[in-house]
């Protein structure tokens, strides 16, 4: 049983920090809208724990009710792994850290709407860490800043721009 008081909203949902080396579509961000209206994020910006390391979604990017969002390192990199999926924006020009990094989520007002603190050792998934599997969040309604409330993917390589493996099984 999960419990949740997180605000719906927008939300980190799935995290690619570190590939394997036979299938490596760079590092990557998934978005989630959560809230039942679209929700107007250009101009918003992603950064790790870096603040010179910032990238801005473009202006007029608007993510709908339910709908997920990819922002990749490469995207030549990304779609080369993942041809079928089209809802990404790239390139961020810096990637996650191996062994650990924040992601963070800011407004045009520079107000920190979601942010995300990984690591590569329990509790946090380790499969995520270069075999493959990303950080995919258990379900988009619970507080992601908890270790317990992420899993590892299943199968390679995540599932970019749509619903995480894990919402299937609960």
């Amino acid at each position: 049983v999960y419990s949740s008081d997180i605000t719906p909203g927008i939300v980190i949902n799935e995290i690619n920090y570190n590939s394997s080396d036979d299938f490596n579509p760079e590092d990557w961000v998934e978005l989630y809208n959560s809230s039942e209206s679209s929700i107007y994020i250009g101009t918003w910006k992603l950064k790790d724990e870096a603040n010179d390391h910032v990238f801005t979604i473009p202006e007029n990017t608007i993510l709908s009710s339910g709908d997920f969002l990819v922002l990749c390192k490469d995207t030549i990199a990304f779609t080369s792994v993942f041809p079928e999926v089209s809802n990404f924006i790239g390139d961020l020009g810096f990637g996650l850290g191996g062994g650990g990094d924040i992601v963070r989520l800011f407004d045009s007002y520079e107000i920190l709407m979601d942010d995300v603190e990984y690591d590569d050792e329990d509790p946090w998934p380790v499969e995520a860490d270069g075999t493959g599997a990303t950080l995919e969040l258990i379900l988009p309604s619970l507080d992601n800043s908890l270790a317990e409330n992420w899993t590892s993917s299943k199968g390679n390589g995540g599932t970019p721009g749509q619903q995480n493996n894990v919402d299937d099984d609960e």
